[in-house]
């Protein structure tokens, strides 16, 4: 199947949408509603993207990064876009990662897909570079 993309928002409507518009456009999508079950799943299924809200209850979406790049060693590459109607609130410190790319709600389809698209182009372009930076062969 196609890329696998982790959707990570609590609101269901939002979350099923935004899921179905993906698989329109050939994503496979898994969803979770909170960051907790978002670690969960993604040990068992290292998805290529995770697309994540950032105003969640509990874990946000700045936390949920930050335990994906810091504690679990086999995600700390996955792209990671953070979205949120709520984005300028999202400053970030100094010590935490930073998203590959933070989306203000709402966002077109084109700019999602684009974001999307790009990030996972930058990914398969760096998985093709060797630890001096010279392309494979």
């Amino acid at each position: 199947m196609g890329t696998t993309i982790l959707l990570v928002d609590d609101d269901v409507g939002a979350r099923r949408t935004l899921a179905s518009l993906l698989q329109r456009f050939g994503f496979r999508v898994v969803e979770a509603e909170d960051g907790p079950e978002a670690l969960i799943t993604a040990r068992t299924l290292v998805p290529d993207l995770v697309l994540s809200d950032y105003n969640m209850p509990g874990m946000n979406g700045a936390a949920l990064l930050r335990e994906l790049r810091t504690s679990l060693p086999e995600l700390a590459a996955v792209p990671f876009i953070l979205f949120s109607g709520y984005i300028d609130h999202w400053t970030g410190t100094a010590e935490d990662p930073t998203p590959d790319v933070v989306l203000a709600k709402p966002v077109t389809v084109e700019r999602l897909l684009g974001e999307i698209n790009a990030v996972l182009k930058r990914r398969r372009s760096a998985d093709h570079v060797d630890p001096v930076n010279k392309p494979a062969v």
